[in-house]
């Protein structure tokens, strides 16, 4: 009796102390975990609502809230974001914002067409053929090679910063890495007669470079986030990694295996598992920190399922910082789609 004491006493020690372990490890764990919380009923806020949603995304180990910010926030929605912004610091959470449409060359926030190229559209990106880049959806695509783009990206981001009390930048998605994109004008082909499109990414990366530049000497603490589709060809995922004044690198797309896309052609590399791998590497090459952007908005049933099945081996993917949409946007499968985020998020900590 008294041996099967000793023996139950270890057990359970060994229990106790084994839970310890995995408690400390998920608390001491140095990975970041962000959530998109975009069209958070900017213009008809309701405090109560906005509570309970960053009390949702802390309890699932959220240490990010990144939130869109389009030209037209700033101004017009200036009280509304302060306060989202205010409720997250109560909280201990940090706020990244995500400068969305900015130029039509950031994605982010899909809530309008960009105004600055309706305003300019003298900065207008033009393909081979010379005829502008305008698109159904997001309106006129400008050049980044243009003086009052550089203007105009510093200009809404200081305002951003001198605005609200900011953690971070998010440049989402940048358009102009799209091949068929490149810019043919006569500024892009200035010193670029060949139209090389290395050599046109240089120029992209000296542009971000630029940018993100001002922005560390405005605010040193702020990080600063670049990422791109996982369908983009080897030289925007090895260029862009160039970018300097970076913290952190890499992509997004859905999280399912590319066997099951129904895209074709290139969209069907938009997935994580497999094409996102280039990307941390990329990064890790760079000494920058790895970042993936899991796209579970605009999913039908049936992917929701291909995602839930993913949802493993992404968390076991090098990841720093990883982000998810919170509930996200157009889902035939709206708390299918939550429920399985509920069910794999946790576990990135434990890592």
């Amino acid at each position: 009796m008294i041996i099967l004491k000793t023996i139950l006493k270890s057990i359970v020690v060994f229990c106790l102390a084994f839970s310890n372990f995995h408690s400390f490890a998920q608390k001491d764990s140095n990975r970041l975990l962000g959530a998109y919380y975009f069209g958070a009923g900017y213009f008809t806020l309701v405090p109560e609502n906005i509570r309970h949603d960053l009390d949702d995304m802390k309890s699932l180990g959220t240490d990010i809230i990144c939130i869109g910010v389009t030209e037209n926030d700033i101004g017009i929605n200036t009280g509304n974001i302060q306060y989202i912004i205010e409720e997250c610091h109560k909280r201990g959470l940090k706020v990244f914002v995500v400068p969305s449409r900015m130029a039509g060359i950031t994605a982010g926030q899909p809530v309008e067409p960009p105004l600055f190229g309706y305003h300019h559209p003298n900065t207008v990106t033009l393909r081979k053929d010379r005829t502008p880049v305008v698109r159904k959806r997001h309106g006129i695509l400008s050049s980044f090679y243009h003086p009052e783009v550089k203007e105009y990206f510093l200009d809404m981001v200081t305002k951003m910063i001198d605005t609200w009390d900011i953690d971070g930048i998010i440049w989402d998605e940048p358009k102009s890495t799209v091949p068929e994109w490149q810019d043919h004008s006569d500024l892009a082909l200035k010193n670029n007669p060949d139209a090389s499109f290395l050599t046109y990414m240089k120029d992209f990366a000296g542009f971000f470079s630029d940018i993100n530049e001002e922005i560390k000497k405005q605010k040193p603490e702020l990080q600063i986030v670049h990422f791109d589709e996982a369908c983009r060809n080897d030289t925007v995922i090895s260029v862009s990694a160039t970018i300097k004044h970076l913290d952190f690198y890499g992509t997004d797309r859905k999280p399912y295996p590319t066997e099951l896309s129904t895209h074709e052609g290139n969209r069907a590399t938009k997935v994580l598992p497999v094409y996102g791998e280039k990307y941390l590497k990329a990064a890790r090459k760079n000494g920058l920190k790895t970042m993936m952007l899991v796209e579970n908005q605009r999913l039908s049933k049936e992917e929701v399922e291909w995602m839930d099945e993913a949802f493993p081996q992404i968390l076991k993917m090098d990841v720093d910082l990883l982000i998810y949409y919170y509930y996200g946007f157009f889902n035939d499968a709206q708390e299918a789609n939550m429920k399985s985020i509920r069910r794999h998020i946790p576990n990135f900590k434990s890592k």
